[in-house]
């Protein structure tokens, strides 16, 4: 049972991210943001302070540093190049766009990923993966710094639908999860050099999430949430401390770790779950707080708001949940299904469907609808990111900024 402490830490929203930077996938890795003066509503003419064509196609999410915006595509039949590129978030010129050549090259298909891992960005360098097996970093001014290829060192990627993993940043280490049906791992690599500063081999369990970050004491830990297990590893060491087993259909969704808790996206009904942390080894008969019997999630994350935890379901339906229990509290069908995460800012919850509808509802327990808008688009919503007056999106080959110019004071 939660206790009160853990009650309190449940309910924040603990977002690293100031609202000047969005450093990865989901921001912080829990799709909060302290950025303000987000638009709430718009159009193809409302609010549009700009919108820029992104070299090649790409399924990863923007990521923001200062006055900058980098993103990651693939261009040609086979994705034979990857592709780098920087645009201005004050007016959406392109500011420079690198190419490399693949490794590993895959023919181009709606059942393989596509430029599909988010990079990460920090003060000094833009870290990329494709699933290529290229794993690069460049300087804000799209300089390479290094590059390697772990198709090279570890083997070509195996499985029919590719990689879809993103970069977490840990400390001084870019984390690269490779899950497939070939050999798979866990690998920390030096932020300076690009060289190991770890590699832990794991069964193989072919997925698509994303490892998350949390703080324990003066440590961190990452989390994996992956086709049939979830597991916390040291960061320093890549040493597995617990696992919970027994997880059906954890295979596209990432980890929301807030405090103490862990929710678990999963395709299968029973297998959505809230997860204290913790212990050490097997902890699958302690760790589960609860399963909640009638929730599905597809692609988008869970993610937790003002006392409550949502999840979307392949259909498209959203739930809103109970955290302390697992019941659902309302749900109700958006107009189309959900690629792209969630996104809570203040008082509000931003549902970005496929097909360039975007429902807003107000944060918390009651059902309240606040907005829907409407962005015309070939393809899908892939993904976003917001700063101070900016929300940033992103389809296969076009980024939108929504909001003004200004930064608030």
């Amino acid at each position: 049972m939660l206790d009160g402490i853990l009650y309190g830490l449940f309910f924040a929203i603990a977002s690293a991210t100031p609202g000047e930077h969005w450093p990865g996938f989901r921001g912080d890795g829990t799709s909060t943001t302290a950025a303000r003066q987000l638009p709430l509503t718009w159009s193809d003419t409302e609010h549009v302070a700009w919108t820029a064509e992104i070299p090649g196609y790409g399924q990863s999410s923007p990521v923001v540093w200062g006055d900058q915006i980098f993103v990651t595509s693939a261009k040609g039949e086979e994705k034979e190049m990857i592709v780098v590129s920087a645009f201005s978030l004050a007016d959406g010129q392109q500011v420079w766009s690198r190419e490399f050549p693949a490794t590993q090259k895959v023919k181009v298909s709606d059942y393989v990923s596509r430029g599909a891992p988010t990079p990460v960005v920090d003060a000094d360098r833009v870290y990329a993966f494709f699933e290529s097996g290229d794993l690069l970093a460049l300087t804000h001014a799209g300089e390479p710094v290094w590059q390697r290829s772990l198709v090279k060192e570890y083997g070509e990627f195996q499985g029919n639908h590719g990689i879809g993993s993103s970069l977490t940043a840990a400390g001084n280490s870019v984390i690269v999860l490779i899950d497939h049906a070939g050999p798979s791992y866990l690998l920390a690599a030096d932020k300076a050099s690009g060289d190991n500063r770890w590699k832990v081999d794991r069964k193989s369990r072919t997925s698509w999430s994303t490892p998350a970050i949390r703080t324990v004491g003066d440590s961190t830990e990452i989390v994996v949430s992956s086709n049939g297990a979830v597991e916390g590893y040291r960061a320093e060491t890549g040493e597995r401390v617990w696992r919970v087993e027994g997880v059906d259909g954890n295979t596209t969704n990432s980890p929301t770790c807030i405090g103490d808790v862990v929710l678990v996206g999963s395709s299968k009904a029973n297998q959505n779950l809230a997860v204290q942390p913790g212990g050490q080894g097997d902890v699958s008969a302690t760790a589960v707080q609860w399963r909640s019997e009638d929730v599905t999630s597809s692609f988008a994350s869970p993610l937790l708001a003002r006392g409550t935890a949502w999840f979307v379901s392949k259909a498209g339906v959203l739930y809103a949940v109970d955290p302390r229990s697992g019941k659902t509290l309302w749900n109700e069908r958006l107009p189309d299904s959900c690629w792209a995460s969630p996104l809570a800012v203040e008082d509000r919850v931003y549902f970005f469907t496929k097909g360039g509808q975007t429902v807003v509802y107000r944060a918390g327990p009651e059902k309240e609808r606040l907005a829907e808008n409407t962005l015309t688009l070939e393809g899908r919503i892939y993904g976003v990111a917001a700063v101070h007056g900016a929300l940033i999106v992103r389809s296969g080959s076009k980024l939108w900024r929504l909001g003004g110019s200004g930064v608030p004071q």
